[in-house]
């Protein structure tokens, strides 16, 4: 069942014995999930953590006014769930829906809770990318607050060329903080 990525993923930062990879393995579940389905719902719980195998999904708030926010994407070798609900385990307030049909590992909180009593350095490993995710969110925000449109488009594209392909163009200018309408105006400008 299980991906090279995902050993890649955790050999970045830490070493597993084979014994510590299978205790992880017996405690991971794989699902597919269909483009447009949801893995969190705003409201319910985010019981799970999730690494993608292979597709795309978002995560995005909805506010009162029925606005989307995109708040992150993920593609192959990431992890994404309602963070604050997860840890919490209290009401989600971000929807996670696949972009594409997509394949994903869960780990819930109970097991990663009892790994982390069995194999001490996946705390490591969760603090580590954790950290990283916080310092990607902390300079978003500060490119949200400080930068043109334009420049936000330009760090997005440099961050995400890989991927920016398969994310529809409404949800890159959600991400940008712009309408789609402004987008497309100012990629036209921007390819010329």
């Amino acid at each position: 069942m299980m991906s090279r990525l995902l050993w890649e993923s955790f050999e970045k930062y830490i070493a597993l014995t084979q014994e510590e990879k299978e205790l992880i393995e017996s405690r991971l579940t794989e699902r597919t999930v269909k483009k447009g389905r949801f893995l969190v719902f705003s409201g319910g719980k985010s019981r799970n953590t999730n690494f993608v195998l292979s597709g795309s999904l978002v995560g995005y708030y909805t506010d009162a006014k029925g606005l989307d926010h995109i708040i992150q994407f993920a593609f192959e070798g990431w992890w994404i769930s309602d963070l604050k609900s997860f840890i919490t385990q209290q009401e989600a307030i971000f929807n996670v829906q696949a972009l594409e049909d997509t394949k994903v590992l869960e780990l819930s909180y109970e097991h990663l809770e009892v790994l982390y009593g069995q194999i001490p350095q996946l705390e490591r490993y969760f603090r580590i990318i954790t950290q990283r995710a916080f310092v990607a969110f902390q300079e978003r925000i500060l490119e949200t607050i400080s930068q043109t449109a334009e420049n936000r488009y330009r760090s997005f594209h440099e961050k995400f060329k890989k991927y920016e392909t398969r994310i529809p163009q409404k949800l890159i200018a959600s991400y940008i903080g712009v309408t789609p309408e402004f987008f497309s105006r100012m990629k036209k400008n921007l390819d010329k």
